[in-house]
């Protein structure tokens, strides 16, 4: 492995520093996998429940859609308000369509791509740089669950090392499909990719037009072909998404940035990143607007910036040369490159010991499944009970008729006159303040902080199954 002086990137890491390292990667990778596979933790939650859910029902009915995001100007609940390549991929990949299925499916992808980037920087720079790139890449798409991200991230790092491979062709076309992946990551990656290129390298795509062009357009041709819906209405509904982004002011950049639950400091990585890969190519500092409108002015949307994240760590690592001694496309080797990819391993490996350790712990304390909290729910609902709010995670075992179209889960059988016969699920995190309406409420299942001891200080909440149930009082 050598650095950019041409020395041994590991020269100043002692041997059983290096060891401690592998051995912690291979762990927490597998202790990951391992959750996924067997007790399917965490329970889908957030913005990765719509695209989970969006892929159950596929998988289960053949039909785009979920009630839980009622963006569909027709009313049929349909998927049309993001890129669809991800939850069709999660469909896919899901042989039986259940729970257990859509995680295999989305460990696939993680597997794929741990191998992938792994593979692609150990050639460059040996195993261990290689090894700690697969580890920061796999951190960054467990943190955002089943989010398009996942996809994308895979999807641009082929993208990037075809670039880099000169194939211009084979380039373009796998950058063509980031359009029906994410949309955002699109936009970003063909800005980076215009601001670091060269004329060289531009004279070769220009050269090579007459190859990729005609097979870009059929691919894009194919694509539409076989959109399940008229493509206006997906225009029509990421224009809707758009807006409704463009509107929003939220969230805090010490909750997203700092903090940054399972990839601790993300912003200082993506901020030491970023700075040495403009130090290295000072044009790419014209991304900064793009990055600001995208994930900075919104800190929630912090997810669009890390597939460009993964990118730009790539290009710090594997330097692109030409044949004839004709230079790499940067004018300059990027220094810093081993502080940046030590600095990022370190965080990603404490990310995943923090979601490792949360789900681990929830399991024991509370060892909620989905199965078992949809038999629980049957069970309270079947003395004369009306459900209303349910939790987001039951569009997975509900068929999507069950539900009314309603941001929050909604039961169509909510709204009868017998008011003290409702019964509304939450979280185990609810607030209290919350609950003055209700009576009789149930917390499911029965809480054990004993099994994990200190562990039960860290993490209070469980990250599976949990739900909390109270049935509404009755004004009269």
């Amino acid at each position: 492995m050598r650095t950019e002086k041409g020395g041994p990137i590991s020269h100043r890491f002692r041997r059983p520093f290096v060891a401690i390292i592998c051995l912690a990667a291979a762990v927490l990778v597998l202790c990951r996998l391992i959750l996924y596979l067997s007790i399917q933790y965490p329970a889908p939650t957030g913005d990765g429940i719509l695209f989970a859910s969006v892929a159950h029902y596929h998988c289960a009915t053949g039909v785009f859609s979920t009630p839980i995001v009622p963006l569909d100007p027709s009313g049929l609940d349909r998927y049309v308000w993001h890129a669809i390549g991800h939850p069709a991929l999660l469909s896919a990949l899901n042989v039986d369509c259940s729970n257990a299925g859509a995680f295999a499916a989305l460990s696939l992808i993680l597997l794929a791509t741990f191998v992938f980037s792994g593979l692609a920087v150990a050639r460059a720079r040996g195993a261990f740089a290689g090894l700690l790139f697969a580890v920061v890449v796999f951190a960054l798409q467990v943190k955002q669950d089943f989010r398009p991200e996942t996809t994308a991230v895979l999807l641009v790092l082929i993208a990037e090392w075809l670039r880099l491979r000169e194939r211009e062709a084979t380039w373009l076309l796998a950058t063509s499909l980031l359009a029906w992946v994410h949309p955002t990551t699109l936009i970003l990656y063909v800005a980076y990719a215009v601001l670091s290129t060269d004329r060289l390298e531009l004279r070769a795509v220009v050269s090579s037009s007459k190859s990729w062009l005609p097979t870009m357009v059929l691919l894009q041709g194919v694509c539409v072909f076989a959109y399940p819906f008229p493509i206006a209405d997906l225009l029509q509904g990421m224009a809707t998404q758009g807006r409704s982004f463009a509107a929003r002011s939220d969230g805090d950049l010490f909750t997203y940035f700092v903090r940054s639950d399972f990839f601790p400091l993300l912003g200082a990585a993506l901020v030491m990143t970023y700075g040495f890969s403009a130090r290295a190519n000072w044009k790419l500092l014209g991304l900064v607007p793009l990055v600001w409108l995208y994930g900075v002015r919104v800190p929630p949307a912090y997810y669009n910036l890390i597939p460009l994240f993964t990118v730009l760590l790539m290009r710090l690592l594997i330097r692109p040369t030409r044949p004839n001694g004709q230079g790499p496309f940067q004018p300059r080797e990027p220094g810093g490159m081993r502080t940046v990819l030590v600095a990022t391993s370190v965080l990603a490996l404490l990310g995943l010991l923090q979601a490792n350790l949360r789900d681990l712990s929830s399991h024991l304390r509370h060892g909620a499944s989905l199965a078992a909290a949809q038999a629980r729910y049957d069970s309270l609902m079947s003395f004369d009970s009306i459900p209303c709010r349910v939790p987001p995670f039951f569009t997975l075992s509900q068929p999507r008729e069950y539900f009314e179209s309603s941001y929050r889960p909604t039961a169509k059988a909510c709204g009868g006159p017998n008011i003290g016969q409702r019964w509304d699920f939450f979280p185990p995190t609810h607030p209290p303040s919350a609950l003055s309406t209700y009576v009789d409420c149930l917390r499911w299942p029965e809480d054990h902080p004993t099994r994990v001891g200190a562990f039960a200080r860290l993490f209070r909440s469980d990250s599976g199954y949990s739900f909390m149930a109270c049935r509404l009082q009755d004004p009269r």
